[in-house]
C-alpha cells in the first residue's frame, strides 16, 4: 500500500465507523491503521509473511502455468483443490471458467483488473503471472492482509455495505477495468449495489464477475431481504427490462444498466456448503453503447 491509497483508506475506514455510531472502534482506527501501515512496510521490507512478486524466482515457470495450476500452488479457494485446516478438499473449480472467459485477455498489455475482496492474495498472485504484466488493484475490508505485493499491485480498503465508501472509492480510482471481479462479502445486496457502482467503469468488452453468487442459499445472512432469487435474477431482470425481480436499484440506474449489460452467463463449480452447491460464478459482459 503506498501512502496516498493509505490515507484514502485511513479517512474512510474511520469514517464508516462513525457513520455506524461504532465510535469507540472509530478511534482505535485513528492509532491503529498508521501503526498498521508502518508494520506492512516493515514486513514488505524484510519479506516477513510477504512475497514480492516482481522478484520470486522461478517466474518463468509461473508464467506456463494454467489457471487451475496457480490457483493451486498459491492456495485459492477457486482451483480445484485447496488445503484448509491442513487438509487436502475441494475446491469452487472455477479455474475452467476463469480460463473460458478470460484467455483473450491472457497477452494483452496494459491489463487493469480489479479485484474486490483478495484476502491474503492468492487469486491475485495467480493473475498476476497468468496474465502479461496486469495492473492489479486490489480492495478488502482489511488491506493489511494481503501477503504478496509488487509494483504493479495496489491494495485499498473498502466496505460493500456503505454506499457513500463504494462511491468515494469510484472517484478515487477514476479509471476502467478490463476485468472487475466481485469476491468480496456475497450478500446480494452488496453485490448489486456494488455491481451499479463499478460496471459502468468496465471497459468496451471487458468482464465482470460475481463469485458465490448461490451462498446465500446456505448462508442465510447473506440474504437479509429474505428474497426468494439471488443476483443473478435480478441482473437477468434488468437486461430484459422485467421489474418483478428488480432489487436496490432506482429506476435511473435500472434505466442505464439496462442499457449497458450485455450477455450474462452462469457457470456452476464444485464447492458444497451444508449440502448446497453454493459455486455458482457469473460472467457479465458489457454492450459496446457508450452513456451519456
Amino acid at each position: 500500500m503506498n501512502l496516498k491509497d493509505f490515507l484514502f483508506s485511513y479517512n474512510q475506514a474511520i469514517k464508516v465507523d462513525v457513520i455506524k455510531k461504532k465510535y469507540l472502534k472509530a478511534f482505535r482506527k485513528v492509532f491503529n491503521y498508521p501503526y498498521k501501515f508502518i508494520l506492512d512496510k516493515i514486513r514488505e521490507f524484510y519479506l516477513i509473511k510477504k512475497v514480492n512478486l516482481d522478484k520470486k524466482k522461478n517466474t518463468e515457470i509461473f508464467n506456463k502455468m494454467s489457471f487451475d495450476e496457480l490457483f493451486v500452488n498459491f492456495n485459492s479457494d477457486k482451483a480445484s483443490k485447496f488445503i484448509i485446516n491442513r487438509q487436502i478438499i475441494d475446491g469452487h473449480n472455477y479455474s475452467p471458467f476463469y480460463k473460458k472467459y478470460f484467455h483473450k485477455f491472457k497477452n494483452k498489455e496494459d491489463l487493469k483488473i480489479l479485484e474486490i475482496g483478495s484476502l491474503r492474495g492468492a487469486a491475485t498472485a495467480s493473475f498476476f503471472y497468468y496474465f502479461n504484466k496486469p495492473q492489479i488493484t486490489c480492495v478488502d475490508i482489511n488491506p493489511f492482509q494481503i501477503q504478496v505485493f509488487s509494483k504493479n499491485i495496489r491494495s485499498i480498503y473498502i466496505d460493500t455495505q456503505s454506499k457513500e465508501v463504494l462511491k468515494n472509492l469510484n472517484d478515487y480510482l477514476d479509471q476502467d477495468f478490463d476485468i472487475i471481479i466481485d469476491d468480496g462479502s456475497h450478500n446480494i445486496r452488496d453485490q448489486i449495489i456494488t455491481f451499479n457502482v463499478f460496471f459502468k467503469r468496465l471497459k468496451k468488452d471487458g468482464i465482470y464477475v460475481i463469485e458465490d453468487s448461490s451462498q446465500y442459499l446456505s448462508a442465510v445472512h447473506l440474504n437479509s431481504d429474505n428474497l426468494s432469487y439471488g443476483s443473478k435474477e435480478i441482473l437477468s431482470s434488468v437486461k430484459n427490462n422485467q421489474l418483478d425481480k428488480i432489487k436496490y436499484l432506482s429506476d435511473d440506474d435500472i434505466g442505464i444498466l439496462t442499457k449497458m449489460i450485455g450477455n450474462i452467463f452462469l457457470e456452476k463449480g464444485n464447492f458444497v456448503e451444508n449440502n448446497i452447491n453454493i459455486s455458482e460464478i457469473i460472467f457479465i459482459e458489457k454492450n459496446s453503447i457508450k452513456i451519456v
